[in-house]
């Protein structure tokens, strides 16, 4: 399949420009282009891909409505102030992935879309919204794909904030509940276990059974309220993030919003009462921008149904944010 063919896969009608409020006001929704304008890999600095596909989290029982997570990110995303020296066509919105009737079908396609942005802008961060934490599984497929394109035995690393381990055994489709055992397990992805790490985990949200199965596999589990707050839970993220960029060629950051407390973070698809400091995941965010290796930032779980005055539309807005325009 050529690249054309494989991004018709993504819905390129989701974004709604935002007012312009002149150029001593620069905002990000100032720098979009879409691809329907030939951006130059040269300009673009960032790449936005929406994936509005929340089929996992029926599947898994969980609140629907994620599947409206990628244009409310949008709408707070773009207000936010524009670095200085950025121009337009620095930030590229890539649309949105169409989903397909199975949750297994939309991850390839979310991993063939992620490897053909990857392979046209190499030198962008690239900045992926869900939709259910299922597809996870896709986008680090993806970025795999793409490094061992380079090299049979390069490898990718990923370090998952999330209040879950997601690693259920499941049967027929995979759901909301199955990336984590599916891309240690599956030979397409084969993520190694010493290159994953899940950080802010807790017991209450965790089966025994999953967290033995993932301790076999070599997995590294950080668990909540261990971690602290301030500058312990700050240290204990880079520090994982700085261990896998030692050792792997590309490294993912992903956050399952649920991973904050609910009074941070209400809307999602199964909230918790309490969670991860939001300040700790913000210097990941920035960290991660600077790691001598292709990064790439993921955000699920956005569920604007249940969101209070877009309490956790602009927590996401604000990571992705420190992200993208991170001069560390």
């Amino acid at each position: 399949m050529s690249q054309e063919d494989t991004l018709r896969y993504v819905r390129r009608d989701t974004t709604r420009r935002p007012r312009q409020r002149g150029r001593e006001d620069a905002r990000m929704g100032g720098l979009m282009v879409s691809l329907d304008r030939a951006p130059d890999p040269a300009e673009v600095q960032a790449v936005l891909l929406g994936v509005s596909a929340d089929r996992g989290v029926a599947l898994r029982g969980g609140r629907l409505g994620s599947v409206d997570g990628p244009q409310r990110f949008r709408d707070y995303f773009w207000r936010l102030h524009a670095p200085d020296g950025w121009k337009p066509g620095s930030v590229l919105d890539a649309g949105d992935l169409v989903s397909a009737g199975r949750t297994d079908e939309t991850h390839a396609r979310l991993s063939e879309v992620v490897d053909v942005l990857r392979e046209r802008f190499p030198k962008a961060r690239l900045l992926v919204i869900g939709g259910g934490q299922d597809n996870l599984y896709g986008e680090v497929l993806g970025l795999a794909r793409w490094l061992r394109r380079g090299s049979k035995k390069a490898t990718a690393g990923l370090l998952s904030v999330d209040a879950r381990p997601d690693a259920f055994v499941y049967e027929g489709e995979p759901h909301a509940g199955t990336a984590i055992r599916r891309l240690l397990l599956e030979p397409a992805a084969l993520l190694a276990g010493e290159n994953t790490v899940l950080w802010g985990l807790q017991r209450s949200q965790s089966s025994a059974n999953h967290i033995r199965f993932l301790h076999k596999r070599g997995v590294t589990t950080r668990w909540w309220p261990d971690l602290g707050y301030g500058n312990a839970a700050t240290t204990s993220l880079l520090d994982q993030l700085a261990s896998l960029a030692g050792r792997c060629a590309g490294v993912v950051l992903s956050v399952d919003l649920s991973a904050f407390a609910q009074s941070q973070a209400p809307g999602v698809s199964d909230p918790v009462a309490m969670g991860v400091p939001p300040s700790a995941v913000l210097s990941g965010a920035e960290t991660l921008a600077a790691l001598p290796c292709p990064t790439q930032m993921s955000i699920y779980g956005l569920n604007p149904r249940f969101d209070r005055d877009g309490t956790t539309a602009r927590l996401a807005a604000q990571l992705a944010w420190s992200y993208v325009t991170s001069q560390a």
